[in-house]
């Protein structure tokens, strides 16, 4: 199964199954074998009533994309980020004008949280 069709049948999941929720939410990864246009996920979101995204990363198309959406984003620190980040108040200051604060300002991306992500891949 493809990630993009699986993603697209959890959305609609989440949409049928919780239709009483104040707000569903929903987590959006990019890495994946086959994924969708960051503009076509963004239309699926909020033709299923998905109000809020947590992204794992701060990739540039993807926040682009929620510009202007109404839709929330809570947006992931990877891992190897962090080390850098906390040793640094420079460093942290560049990512965030850069992956947050320019898409705040010039794509009206409505960020409401930032989050550190702990990606882990396991297998059965």
């Amino acid at each position: 199964m493809r990630w993009s069709f699986a993603a697209v049948i959890v959305l609609t999941v989440a949409a049928v199954v919780c239709p009483k929720a104040s707000s569903i939410g929903a987590n959006w990864g990019t890495q994946a074998s086959h994924p969708l246009p960051p503009d076509i996920v963004v239309r699926m979101l909020r033709e299923n009533g998905i109000q809020k995204v947590k992204l794992f990363d701060a990739e540039y198309d993807t926040l682009r994309a929620l510009g202007k959406s109404g839709i929330e984003v809570m947006v992931g620190i990877p891992n190897e980020m962090l080390a850098t980040l906390a040793s640094s108040l420079k460093a942290a200051e560049k990512w965030v004008a850069k992956n947050v604060s320019t898409h705040i300002n010039t794509d009206s991306v409505n960020i409401r949280e930032l989050e550190l992500v702990r990606l882990e891949f396991g297998f059965l």
